[in-house]
């Protein structure tokens, strides 16, 4: 349980490498990301907590889309749902298809182009489609000890804010977002010996690096096995 700035300031203490705080911070960054991903063939893994929903309403007829709302973290549909369509299956989920001539003979579809989708047969203006979508977490910043939105407080076992974020419930939110996610909550760990697998790389300390690594490897198994989202049920 930690934030991303006290995790970069605990691996710049161990290692004592206070030059390389920058790049131990976009290690660090690039240790959650590449959670996202199975090591082996590196397909895209979509974890519960990534799972973001949102309903929309059709403003025209035909020709309806939506804009990812964040490009550079989003992951991809889990499900689209047309809630004012009603057939005799009783199955109003449509299916995401690719742009062609095969389309014409398709129902209750959607397509990608660019950064928008696009929806087809969803029911006329005015209609509602609901989304459920995975997104990786945003990429976090380091904060001076001085300048830190909030801190995790390991003997309270939660977070403390600065001044300007203690107000109300929202700010405090917001510092939360702005210093750590649910993988450095959780699994702090993991991160922890993955990051340091990369660090002690970069200053070839090669017997350092392997130990982290295998020890990584291990704990993101369970991190995998716990938080995995498959298909329509809870993966346990």
């Amino acid at each position: 349980m930690t934030t991303f700035s006290q995790l970069v300031d605990e691996i710049v203490n161990e290692t004592r490498r206070p030059d390389l705080r920058p790049d131990i911070a976009n290690y660090l960054n690039q240790t959650i990301r590449e959670l996202h991903f199975t090591p082996d063939r590196g397909n895209v893994i979509h974890y519960r907590e990534n799972l973001r929903e949102a309903q929309l309403v059709a403003n025209i007829e035909t020709g309806f889309g939506w804009n990812i709302p964040n490009p550079a973290i989003f992951q991809g549909i889990q499900a689209v749902r047309y809630d004012s369509v009603v057939n005799r299956s009783g199955d109003n989920y449509a299916t995401e298809r690719l742009p062609s001539r095969g389309l014409v003979n398709h129902k209750l579809f959607y397509y990608r182009a660019g950064s928008r989708y696009f929806f087809a047969d969803y029911g006329g203006l005015n209609a509602i489609i609901s989304l459920a979508y995975y997104e990786y977490p945003r990429m976090l910043k380091y904060y001076p000890e001085d300048s830190r939105p909030a801190e995790w407080d390991l003997e309270a076992m939660d977070f403390v804010y600065s001044n300007a974020f203690d107000d109300n419930e929202s700010l405090k939110l917001d510092a939360r977002n702005l210093t750590s996610n649910w993988l450095l909550v959780r699994w702090s760990t993991v991160i922890s010996e993955g990051l340091k697998a990369k660090v002690y790389k970069r200053i070839s300390d090669d017997a350092r690096a392997r130990t982290s690594y295998s020890l990584y490897s291990q704990l993101r198994q369970g991190l995998y096995t716990s938080e995995i989202a498959v298909g329509g049920e809870l993966h346990q």
